[in-house]
């Protein structure tokens, strides 16, 4: 996704520093390391690391998927998560269009 937007906007990323820590990314890049494409964060988090944000245009979107097995997961604590989860993948979208559940499930 990130190398598609780049690509859109003429140029091409080179990677050094790779996390699923948004906040960790930030921090990098407030020691000066490089630049960070994370979620948007509020001006006052920014500022207060000492950065300057930008937005991405058109931002970019992504999909989530979430998977288990056929029989259902065995642990207490992975159907514990599985529960909200699926609750939140099946809601409406606000544009009207089929849910994730039901795009996989066609």
């Amino acid at each position: 996704m990130l190398e598609q937007a780049c690509a859109r906007a003429g140029f091409r990323p080179r990677v050094t520093f790779e996390t699923a820590a948004p906040p960790l990314l930030a921090q990098l890049a407030a020691r000066g390391l490089g630049v960070a494409v994370v979620p948007a964060m509020p001006p006052e988090a920014a500022s207060s690391l000492g950065l300057h944000t930008l937005r991405l245009d058109p931002e970019p979107r992504a999909r989530i998927g979430l998977t288990w097995r056929t029989g259902g997961p065995a642990s207490p604590a992975a159907r514990a998560l599985l529960a909200p989860l699926r609750a939140a993948l099946t809601s409406p979208r606000a544009d009207g269009g089929p849910d994730a559940m039901e795009e996989w499930t066609r």
